[in-house]
């Protein structure tokens, strides 16, 4: 494809994304501006824990599993 239509079409998703993202709040439902506040472990561990490992482990994963078969690849083909 050609890359300027790449970069056209980009532009609009990141247009529309938010405009969709805001018409996904219902009507009636109660919404508030207020900072999220965690208070409980099991929040620390669903929001801050298990986002953390995840980058982690997909950084282990790249790494040390990827980018070896990659690089033995390469080596194959030469």
């Amino acid at each position: 494809m050609n890359r300027y239509f790449l970069n056209i079409a980009a532009f609009f998703i990141l247009l529309i994304t938010p405009l969709l993202a805001w018409a996904q709040i219902p009507t009636g439902t109660p919404r508030t501006d207020d900072p999220f506040v965690i208070n409980t472990t099991a929040d620390i561990i669903i929001y801050l824990v298990l986002p953390l490992l995840v980058i982690v482990l997909f950084i282990f994963w790249w790494f040390f599993y990827k980018k070896p078969k990659e690089k033995e690849k390469e080596n194959k083909g030469s």
